[in-house]
Parts: structure tokens; C-alpha cells; sequence
């Protein structure tokens, strides 16, 4: 029986957070599914426990990587996959209860749409309690004028050059599409969803449901890395932007008005108010917003008061 999806699960040192992942796939509701599991490299007994996991289920695969890399696990599980539909599903989030059908449902009423994302719920760790949602009301209101519970966002490659707002485990997009994209690009390691995002997006329509339909445990932002990512964002900048231009100029200035944001946002978290005041500077020009006018006037204060 061919699976309509194929669940692709990445999994590094995470054994206290899979089986969490494995039984929101449970709660799908769905029998046609498939899901592997790529072992990167743990050292936390994880292997054993997929291993374990595999021999009462006949429809969940086991992979095993040496540390790879989740773009370089994810593509290999694609290529062994069978799934109509991909979902990727990071080890330590899950879904809801019926994401996955709710979410095939809209693609195949609207199939010219070849991937699809839904909000995304940021939890804390105590209480389950749900703090904010990835996807912002402003987001939503700019790219989905209708009321529906999901839209397809006019020009989506655009839209998401301006702001990415994909959380990858939200994610359902067709195997065929992703194959002839070439999948990630693992010589990025930390922007690498997004590139993907993009290619996939300047080649089909992009659907989105409104509902917070997956959680994420709310993480401190790893500051050694941040500006690596940065770096890759900036990166993934220069690759699409004379595209996204022929679509939409103002996308183009508004990427570049987010990433000198968050590299303002950086130089503030590690005190250095003037470097911060020059990137509030340079995204103000490329895109006016009253935070980044109140983010000049922080950055001042900071600067004239460690003087």
C-alpha cells in the first residue's frame, strides 16, 4: 500500500523528546503513512530506541548517519521515501491532532499548490503553555485577505523572501516537487530551510492554514551561532533577490530591512550599542517601521550611557 505521506524525522540526542514527536503522528488519524527516522550521529541510546520502535511498527524506516547534518539527513530520507506528500517533523516538536489531514485536504482541493505551512505554536517548557505563535496577525492580515481558515498567498516567493516565517516541521510539500529542487542545500547549515522555501516557492503556489496546527518548546537563541546564520541568511539574500525583484521590488527592501534588524538585534544582546545603531539605521531606510525608530532611540541611550 503506497503511503500518502512519508513523515521525515531528523534526530540527534533527543530521546527525551521522540516518542513525544512519534505519538503526535499517531494522532493524525491516518493509516497510509509512513515515517523515517535518521539517527545523526546520537549518543543517547537513541538508535536502540528507534530500533526497538521498528520492530512494532512495519511502516517506520530507520536511518543511520554519522553527524551529518539535518539537510544532508533529511534529502537522504527523501530519496528513500514513498510518500505522495512530504512532512518533515523536527524530534523535539509535535503536531496536532489532525494536521496532516487538514492540510491535504486544502492541497488537493487547490492543486496547484505544491507546499503548504500552518502556524506554529512557540510553548514553554513547564505548563505546555502556548507564549506566541510563529506566524504573525500582521502576516496573516497582509498575506491572506480572506477569512478562511487557509489562503494561498499571492505571490508566495515573494512573501516569504520578505519575512520567512516557516517553521519546517509545519511543513507538507509534494515529493516530486522537492526532488526536482534538489531538496536542502547542506552547504547551509542554518538558513538552509529557507533557501529550500524559496526554490520551491518560485516554481508552484504556497498554501497556508491559519491554525497553530504544531508546537515547539520556546529555546534561548544560541548566540555563538547567530551570526553564522546571519551570514547564511544574507547569503540566501544575494541568490534570489534580482528573482524576487521582477515579482515584487518592495520584498527585496524588506529583506534586507529584517536582516539588518536582527544583526542590530545582535550587537545589542552583546553590548555593543553603536555597531547596533548602525544596522537600526540601515533598516529604517530600507523599510520605516516605528520599532525601528524606538530601536534608535535604545541604541542612543546605550551608546551615550557606556561612554
Amino acid at each position: 500500500m503506497k503511503p500518502i505521506v512519508s513523515v521525515i524525522i531528523p534526530t540527534k540526542n533527543c530521546l527525551s523528546t521522540l516518542p513525544r514527536a512519534i505519538e503526535s503522528i499517531w494522532l493524525q488519524g491516518m493509516s497510509k503513512l509512513e515515517i523515517i527516522i535518521v539517527d545523526d550521529g546520537s549518543t543517547d541510546k537513541s538508535w536502540e530506541w528507534i530500533c526497538q520502535l521498528c520492530r512494532k511498527h512495519n511502516n517506520i524506516i530507520a536511518l543511520k548517519l554519522d553527524s551529518e547534518g539535518s539537510s544532508t539527513a533529511r534529502n537522504h530520507a527523501v530519496r528513500v521515501a514513498s510518500g505522495t506528500y512530504i512532512a518533515f517533523l523536527d524530534a523535539d516538536k509535535f503536531w496536532y491532532q489532525h494536521k496532516l489531514k487538514q492540510q491535504i485536504k486544502f492541497m488537493e482541493e487547490n492543486p496547484q499548490i505544491g507546499i503548504s505551512f500552518t502556524n506554529l505554536e512557540l510553548i514553554n517548557n513547564k505548563n505546555n503553555h502556548a507564549e506566541v505563535t510563529l506566524v504573525s496577525d500582521d502576516f496573516i492580515s497582509k498575506a491572506c485577505k480572506n477569512n478562511n481558515d487557509a489562503c494561498i498567498i499571492p505571490q508566495g516567493a515573494a512573501a516569504i523572501f520578505s519575512h520567512n516565517i516557516i517553521g519546517t516541521t509545519t511543513v507538507l510539500v509534494r515529493r516530486d516537487l522537492y526532488l526536482a529542487v534538489d531538496g536542502f542545500d547542506h552547504n547551509i547549515k542554518l538558513a538552509s530551510d529557507w533557501d529550500l522555501w524559496l526554490k520551491i516557492t518560485l516554481h508552484t503556489a504556497i498554501g497556508y492554514l491559519k491554525k497553530p496546527l504544531a508546537a515547539s518548546i520556546r529555546k534561548k537563541r544560541i548566540l555563538h551561532n547567530t551570526m553564522l546564520q546571519l551570514k547564511e541568511m544574507e547569503q540566501v539574500i544575494k541568490r534570489y533577490e534580482h528573482k524576487i525583484k521582477k515579482i515584487d521590488p518592495y520584498a527585496v527592501r524588506s529583506a534586507h530591512a529584517q536582516l539588518a534588524e536582527r544583526y542590530a538585534e545582535y550587537y545589542r544582546q552583546i553590548a555593543k550599542p553603536n555597531q547596533a545603531l548602525a544596522f537600526d539605521f540601515k533598516a529604517l531606510c530600507e523599510q520605516p517601521a516605528p520599532r525601528r525608530l524606538r530601536n534608535i532611540f535604545t541604541d542612543i541611550k546605550l551608546a551615550v550611557y557606556n561612554q
